[in-house]
């Protein structure tokens, strides 16, 4: 069983070298491997040199910096058995896990996590980092430096890790409700406009009901959808995602 754990897949997310140090002080199977994705940009403190890393793969040989990261890494995470990549947020989206498939193994890995968010991401099933990986999990718990969010993430890993049979650690927690959303859609962010106060993130936004304002102007749903990533400064050019709920057998 070989296992990655993916971090600084964005430079200025601290938050994987937080958690590894967390994991390191169980004693770690050999097969567990730890890989620092963009030295470089997190070296810099910066998201990326040339593009995002998590938008570049497979990547290309001789492309500019983030594909030639991407076309290196890749033989590696398509030999592992299990790609975690750790990022943070500055979305109030907590203790989400994205996965950009769901087969019964994947689901399997879910179920041992218990996360309290699952969210089915297949426009990225092509780029991303984890969509490149036969069982790729990436936890979004929170902000970079929050403190609850490092213990969630580390637990969660763990969970993993003990299923996985590379670290033997005893939960004593029950199972959790798991909510599964499908991303089906981006939700548009217009020049000048500001999401209303009501609209938090996995609370249903039902159609004809307004999201998003500018003066007097008003943004209107054209459907129901649940939203997803959604802030202020997630995005440049989207408020985030539309989901709908996703139904899993037990």
């Amino acid at each position: 069983m070989k296992v990655i754990i993916n971090i600084a897949t964005h430079g200025n997310e601290r938050i994987g070298k937080r958690v590894v140090k967390e994991l390191e002080k169980n004693s770690l199977d050999k097969k567990l491997i730890i890989q620092v994705a963009n030295e470089k940009a997190f070296k810099l403190g910066k998201r990326f040199i040339d593009q995002d890393l998590n938008r570049s793969f497979p990547g290309k040989k001789n492309g500019n910096y983030e594909q030639r990261i991407a076309y290196k890494i890749l033989p590696k995470i398509k030999s592992a058995d299990v790609v975690v990549d750790i990022h943070s947020t500055t979305s109030e989206s907590k203790d989400a896990l994205i996965v950009t498939k769901l087969n019964e193994e994947t689901l399997n890995c879910i179920k041992a996590i218990q996360p309290k968010n699952v969210l089915i991401m297949k426009s990225t099933e092509n780029n991303a980092l984890i969509s490149m990986a036969k069982i790729g999990l990436a936890f979004e718990y929170g902000k970079d430096d929050d403190k609850i969010t490092i213990r969630k993430t580390t637990m969660g890993i763990k969970r993993l890790l003990n299923y996985l049979k590379i670290i033997d650690y005893k939960f004593h927690s029950k199972n959790k409700k798991i909510n599964f959303f499908e991303i089906i859609d981006t939700v548009p962010r217009p020049k000048g406009y500001k999401l209303i106060k009501k609209v938090k993130n996995y609370k249903i936004i039902k159609r004809n009901n307004n999201y998003a304002i500018n003066k007097n102007k008003k943004l209107i749903a054209e459907d129901d959808f649940y939203p997803i990533l959604f802030g202020e400064k997630n995005y440049k050019d989207i408020f985030g995602f539309k989901g709908k709920k996703y139904s899993v057998k037990s």
